[in-house]
């Protein structure tokens, strides 16, 4: 799909009922970062499910604020006409997500959230601001391997395979913007969150992400899950944790 100049992949997956799930990932991932979600969603109503700008099959763009890839998501939805939005997103997509929900006016349904990066703490920014430099080693294949060990706790090779594809896949330079601009929106969210009003589900693996009592203060509203045994891409490590949160979220919120 063709949107503002830039080529993005999008996939449509048929499903039953009502609803339109839009999976948005993870900086650095791709659309197999939900691949253990597709056969549950599906019981619920189609799926669109995307690479985001300068990432595996998506064209890269001028500029990565969370405005401009928000932008890019709503875009998508516009053009596919899609009612009864269930917005769906892992770490910075979880953020692209709130973004979305703060700024346009899009049918949507309900949200849920997995692991976003919210609120973070002053550690947090400055291992994402190294993070931002290991990305400028010349050996980047090895960076790769590093860290798709480092951020598993314990999983199989099918998905260390599909973290290693996706990240030997993405712009460098995309992720390192994405990342910049991440830290920049983040301190200007608080007091945004209270006017979401959504019903809205948001699975933590890591409060070293979120800070759990900033998030309870800044929306109550949230319904707030936790997940045990993952770092960061639970959606992969423990698919049978995050599954049975977003189904019993689904079925309450029909």
């Amino acid at each position: 799909m063709e949107i503002n100049g830039a080529e993005i992949f999008v996939e449509k997956l048929q499903g039953n009922r009502g609803l339109n799930f839009i999976l948005i990932h993870n900086a650095g991932g791709n659309h197999h970062f939900f691949i253990h979600q597709i056969e549950l969603l599906k019981k619920y109503g189609d799926i669109i499910w995307l690479d985001l700008p300068g990432h595996s099959k998506s064209k890269e763009i001028p500029s990565y604020q969370m405005n401009d890839l928000s932008s890019i998501v709503n875009q998508v939805c516009t053009n596919l006409s899609l009612k009864n939005i269930c917005l769906v997103g892992l770490n910075n997509g979880a953020d692209i997500v709130i973004d979305m929900a703060i700024h346009y006016q899009l049918p949507i349904k309900n949200i849920i959230l997995i692991d976003p990066p919210i609120f973070m703490e002053k550690p947090f920014i400055a291992e994402i601001n190294e993070f931002i430099g290991q990305l400028e080693r010349e050996d980047y294949s090895k960076f790769v391997v590093s860290l798709v060990n480092t951020l598993f706790i314990h999983t199989n090779n099918r998905n260390k395979e599909i973290a290693k594809d996706a990240f030997s896949n993405v712009d460098k330079k995309a992720l390192q913007n994405i990342f910049k601009g991440l830290i920049e929106w983040d301190a200007q969210l608080i007091g945004k969150l209270k006017n979401l009003l959504y019903p809205t589900l948001c699975i933590l693996t890591d409060e070293h992400h979120c800070t759990y009592n900033k998030l309870r203060q800044e929306a109550p509203q949230f319904e707030i899950g936790k997940v045990i045994g993952s770092k960061c891409w639970a959606t992969l490590e423990v698919p049978e944790q995050v599954n049975a949160m977003i189904e019993r979220f689904l079925i309450l919120n029909r």
